[in-house]
């Protein structure tokens, strides 16, 4: 049984800042935080050798969402 690790804790403020676990991540000029999100939690997935699990808040529609991130990038939703 492989051990089980708490899921990330996302918020994201704007199209290019957010935090990851109290961490600030940033988009590059005219990138998007959701692809340099998902690009960390998916080095994370393959470091830990297993999908990762993530809640993402977004302060910019007010809604949060429960995912998978695999360590192949993909994605899928756990609520």
């Amino acid at each position: 049984m492989q051990p089980t690790y708490p899921a990330a804790d996302v918020r994201v403020f704007s199209l290019n800042a957010g935090l990851i676990d109290g961490v600030p991540v940033t988009a590059p000029p005219y990138g998007d935080i959701q692809e340099v999100v998902i690009g960390i939690l998916q080095q994370r997935a393959q470091q830990l050798g297993a999908p990762t699990e993530a809640v993402i808040t977004d302060d910019r529609y007010g809604g949060s969402i429960r995912i998978l991130i695999h360590p192949d990038g993909m994605t899928e939703p756990l609520d």
